[in-house]
Parts: C-alpha cells; structure tokens; sequence
C-alpha cells in the first residue's frame, strides 16, 4: 500500500522538463544570461525553502503599512532589478570552456495571468556551451536532445553581425535536425501503433523553437531592433520564417526583458510538446 502511494504521488508531481540551449559568439553574455536566470527564478530542490521566504515576506506585510497590490507588485518588480543587476555586478564571470549547466523551476511573472496556469509544474534545463569558434563545432551533439535554443546576439558587436548569421543559418539546417525528427517520428508510431502523431517535419530543417536575444541594449552604441530586423538579420527573418523563432531587445546585465523573453519561449516550448515531447522528472 505505501509503494502504491509513493508511486502515485511521484506521478502526481513530476513536472515537465524542457532542455534549452544556451549558444552564441564569444562574448555576447550568455554566461551572464544564466547567472541572472539562476538569480530569478529558484531551483527545484529550493521551492520548499522560496514559499517559506515567501510566507515570512507576506507575514511581515500584514504588520506594516497597506499598499494597493499593483503598487506592490510594482515596487517588488523594481526591487528585483536593482537587487540581482547589483548581486551579478560584483560577480566574476568567466567565459564557457565546455559547458555550464542549471535547472530551474519555472513560473510567470504575473501570477494572475492567464497564462499562469500553463506555466505551473515545469523546469527549464539550461545549457549554456562555449562560443569560441573552435568549440562550436560540438553545438550539434546536444540538438537532438534540445528542445529549445537561445541565441544570444551581442547588439554592439556590429562587426560580427554577419558571423551571427551564419551560425544561425548552420544551426538551423544541421544535419541533427533530420536524426532528430526520426527519431521523434518513431517515438511517435510506437506510441500511436503505427500512424505518426502531429506535424513532424523529415527535411533536415531546425524543429524546435529559437529565441534570439539583442543583448546590450542598455548600452549606447547598441544597434535597435528594428535597424537589426531590416539589416544584415532580415535574411534570417525570412529564411526561420517557417519555423518558430523571434528576435526581442535584452540587457541581460540590467535584467531588461528577461522574464518577458523566457515567457515567449516557454509559451512555444509548450505549443510544441506534441512534436517535441518534454522530459518528465
């Protein structure tokens, strides 16, 4: 009877677990990217000891002043700006040989969101690889077992705009895709006896969804999003077109859009379970 319980209680609480590359050029702060997402969002194992900061922090409210809960929530949301940009500023933060890895227990920003309830019981597993030249050629061991890539672009790096390019054009049509999308078509028939679920392409073509952040768009000579759009990466706009990508403004250092860019990703993580299934732990 107590292995019946336990077995059904660990299926009643496993979450879905998306794996999610880090990549990009050298250089372009994804390091610092996950540094700031481990400062944000809590791991797994820590959930127990987060609500119980969280209870003591609404226990110690209800003693002070009233505050309307959007001035709250707004004041809270300043708060975590300041306090985890100043936390990553005095951090050293060495550039990736190999790769760094961290899982966190995702949640919305705004609890009372619609969305909110789609975004209840996952974990993100974030890889984050090295950038340098010589390292990217090891990218595609991982793409098989992704569901998810962020690619960080640094904004004022203009002389390596066209470097971005082309590796995101080499990420998309890696010859993995086409092993990964049999893979997942087996999957599929063992599952289903034979007739293949959902909309699996077999073309060799990236299927999985792509975020690509602008990073350092806190900073002067950062080049906008639109001049972005409409310059060297308007070919890649129309060539990922097919697929599910977007390219949004960040400063990973500031903590400007970071939240709102995972939200967009974990969004389409979930639209494409059926063609990528998640990990469940």
């Amino acid at each position: 009877m107590f292995h019946l319980a336990s077995s059904l209680y660990s299926q009643y609480t496993k979450r879905e677990q998306y794996n999610v590359l880090i990549l990009g050029l050298d250089n372009a702060g994804k390091t610092t990217f996950l540094e700031h997402i481990k400062l944000l969002y809590a791991s797994p194992t820590a959930t127990s000891q987060a609500d119980s900061g969280k209870k003591n922090n609404e226990s110690s409210g209800k003693k002070g002043t009233f505050k309307n809960g959007n001035d709250s929530q707004g004041s809270d949301q300043a708060e975590e700006l300041q306090s985890t940009s100043d936390i990553l500023k005095t951090k050293r933060i060495l550039p990736t040989v190999g790769q760094n890895t961290t899982t966190i227990k995702f949640e919305a920003s705004d609890k009372h969101s619609p969305l909110a309830s789609q975004f209840k019981n996952i974990n993100l597993k974030f890889w984050d690889l090295g950038g340098q030249k010589s390292l990217r050629n090891m990218w595609s061991r991982y793409f098989t077992q992704c569901h998810g890539i962020i690619f960080v672009i640094d904004s004022t790096d203009t002389a390596r705009f066209q470097e971005c390019y082309e590796t995101l054009v080499d990420i998309a049509n890696d010859d993995s895709w086409l092993l990964s999308n049999t893979q997942d078509n087996n999957d599929e028939e063992r599952m289903v006896g034979g007739n293949t679920a959902g909309n699996i392409g077999g073309d060799g073509t990236v299927n999985v969804p792509i975020l690509m952040l602008a990073n350092k768009q806190d900073l002067p000579q950062a080049v906008d999003l639109v001049s972005l759009k409409t310059g060297v990466f308007i070919k890649l706009v129309s060539e990922l077109e097919a697929t599910d990508s977007k390219l949004l403004p960040v400063s990973v250092l500031e903590n400007q859009g970071l939240r709102e860019s995972l939200e967009w990703l974990v969004t389409r993580l979930i639209y494409n379970k059926t063609n990528k299934r998640p990990e469940y732990k």
